[in-house]
C-alpha cells in the first residue's frame, strides 16, 4: 500500500508512468497534461483521478487534523448541499456525487467524486474555497516550486478551464491518478481489469 498523500493508492492498481515538474504541456492535450494542469491551478488539491470509461472525475482534499464521524457526517452533507445548490443556479443536476472521508490519527482525506458531464473548473474553485474557509491553515497546500512565481495566472486558470472540458472528450480513454509528492506531480496510469499491463509513458 502506498501513501499518495492525497488519500491511499494501492501499488497493484496503478503503474507509475511519469514523473513531472508543475510546469504542464497543456496543448497536448493528452490525459497526463490535463491532470497536471489541473493540480498546478489548484495547489489545494492532494490528488485528482480521471476515470474517462466510467465517466468520472475524483479530487481529493487533505486535512491536518482528524475529523470524527459526527464532523465527517456533516462535511460530507455540506459539500452534498454546496454542489447541488450550485448545480441548480444553471438548472443541472450531478449524475454522480460521491463524498468520501479517509481518516487516520492525525490526518482526514475528502474525496469527492463527480461526473465529467457536469463537474467544472468553477465547482473545484467552490470546493477550495470552502475548505479554506472552514479548515484554514489545517488545509494542506502544496508549495509553489521555485521555478514558478513567473507563472500567468491567467493562463493556468484558462489552462485548469480547458483541462476540464477536453477531460469530457471521449478520445480521452486513459484512466490515471495524479497526486502531489513534496514539489512534483506524479501520474499513474491505472490499470486495467485485464491482464494486459499498461504501457509507459516516459
Amino acid at each position: 500500500m502506498r501513501s499518495s498523500r492525497g488519500g491511499v493508492e494501492n501499488s497493484s492498481d496503478a503503474e507509475q508512468v511519469k514523473v513531472v515538474r508543475t510546469r504542464s504541456l497543456i496543448e497536448n492535450a493528452d490525459t497526463v497534461s490535463l491532470v497536471c494542469a489541473l493540480l498546478e491551478r489548484f495547489p489545494e488539491i492532494a490528488s485528482i483521478r480521471s476515470l474517462p470509461p466510467e465517466r468520472t472525475l475524483r479530487s481529493t482534499m487533505a486535512l491536518r487534523q482528524r475529523l470524527d464521524r459526527a464532523a465527517q457526517t456533516a462535511l460530507v452533507e455540506m459539500i452534498d448541499e454546496h454542489v447541488r445548490s450550485f448545480l441548480a443556479l444553471g438548472q443541472e443536476e450531478p449524475r454522480v456525487l460521491r463524498v468520501e472521508c479517509e481518516g487516520d490519527r492525525s490526518m482526514t482525506f475528502v474525496h469527492i467524486t463527480r461526473d465529467l458531464e457536469t463537474v467544472s473548473k468553477e465547482e473545484l474553485e467552490l470546493h477550495v474555497a470552502y475548505f479554506k474557509q472552514c479548515f484554514g491553515d489545517a488545509l494542506v497546500r502544496t508549495p509553489v516550486p521555485d521555478d514558478q512565481f513567473d507563472v500567468d495566472p491567467i493562463a493556468q486558470d484558462e489552462a485548469a478551464m480547458y483541462a476540464v472540458e477536453a477531460l469530457r472528450d471521449p478520445a480521452q480513454s486513459k484512466s490515471l491518478v495524479g497526486f502531489r509528492e513534496e514539489k512534483r506531480v506524479l501520474v499513474y496510469f491505472l490499470k486495467a481489469r485485464k491482464k494486459a499491463k499498461a504501457s509507459a509513458r516516459r
